[in-house]
């Protein structure tokens, strides 16, 4: 699916998440994770890589394989550096309105890579 880099496009994000994996799997628990991941990985290439720029699009890719779910956001920004962006935990940061997302991404998702200059964000859920 593609999107503009609007957030009036998010809500047809979190329901076309929901649909697939409600489709392809009985457990709530993965479901409830995949489509909160894909929210905040869709709300990051909007809101960072695109910086809200309308006429810039996100790709979004929902895949069931064997073994697993795949998500891949990809915005047309200029990417990012994993290691440029702050722990949310440290106490410089506890009071900050932003920078969790990437946090719960890797925290709930059984593998996380960013690819092209951090462009691109694949998650991935164990069908296990």
């Amino acid at each position: 699916m593609t999107i503009q880099s609007s957030f009036d496009d998010l809500e047809r994000v979190v329901d076309e998440a929901e649909a697939f994996f409600s489709s392809h799997t009985e457990n709530d628990d993965l479901v409830y994770k995949a489509v909160l991941l894909a929210s905040e990985a869709v709300t990051n290439a909007i809101e960072h890589g695109n910086e809200s720029i309308l006429e810039k699009k996100v790709e979004i890719v929902f895949e069931e394989r064997a073994d697993a779910f795949i998500i891949e956001v990809e915005d047309e920004g200029e990417g990012f550096l994993r290691s440029a962006v702050g722990d949310p935990l440290a106490e410089d940061n506890l009071l900050e309105d932003g920078g969790r997302g990437l946090f719960l991404i890797e925290r709930m998702a059984d593998d996380v890579r960013y690819e092209r200059g951090g462009r691109r964000t694949v998650i991935r859920f164990d069908r296990s």
